[in-house]
Formats: C-alpha cells, sequence, structure tokens
C-alpha cells in the first residue's frame, strides 16, 4: 500500500536549523528506508518556496498567497511511503518522528499511483 505522509510542524518551531549531526542521521534514516523499499520519495521545504491556495467555489476559483500566519501548522515536508498495512504505516512514521527529536506531527493518507 503507498501512504504519502506530510510532516508539520507548530507555527514558530521549523526556524531551527536542523545540525550538521541532525542532518546525516536523517539522511542515514533515509538511506535505510530506501535500500527496504519502504521509502520511495520525500521532499522538504525550501527557503522562499512557493505558498499558496487555490480554492473552487461557486464556479469560480480564488488563489490566495502565502506566507499563512493564521495557520495551525507548517508543513515540513512530504514522504511517500510502501508500507505491508497500517501498522506498518505507523511504526515506520513513529521512528521517523522520534528521528525528529521535537514536535511534529505526520498526516499520513493512503493513495493510489499509475502501476499500482
Amino acid at each position: 500500500m503507498k501512504v504519502l505522509s506530510v510532516l508539520t510542524f507548530p507555527p514558530g518551531s521549523f526556524d531551527v536549523h536542523p545540525t550538521h549531526d541532525d542532518m546525516e542521521k536523517m539522511s542515514e534514516f533515509a538511506g535505510r528506508m530506501m535500500a527496504e523499499g519502504v521509502l520511495l520519495h520525500t521532499g522538504g521545504r525550501s527557503p522562499g518556496m512557493l505558498e499558496l491556495i487555490v480554492a473552487r467555489k461557486g464556479g469560480g476559483s480564488t488563489v490566495t498567497d502565502g506566507p499563512f500566519t493564521e495557520a495551525k501548522e507548517l508543513v515540513g515536508g512530504y514522504a511517500l511511503l510502501e508500507v505491508r498495512d497500517r501498522a506498518h504505516a505507523i511504526e515506520v512514521t513513529d521512528r521517523f518522528l522520534e528521528l525528529v527529536g521535537k514536535d511534529a506531527t505526520c498526516h499520513l493518507h493512503e493513495i493510489e499511483t499509475d502501476g499500482g
């Protein structure tokens, strides 16, 4: 089963830059997960990233540019996972959040992709 995991942080908590040691640990973890076939793709925030909301209502579209100071959470990144089942998704995500080492949340969404 493929799962899209979206990592979020409480507002104000993402301005702390990860240390070199943190980045090495994360890279090692991602490498292991890719080698096991669990992590298919991943990415994170980039400086000056595009942030906007496109909404459709009543036959028309509106676009709202960010950043969104009123947001209750900040997106930190995403991962596309291949997991056996719900329990495996939770176990992998819990290991990742332990590595992150600060308050964070992963929103997990089962998805379908071309080719299964």
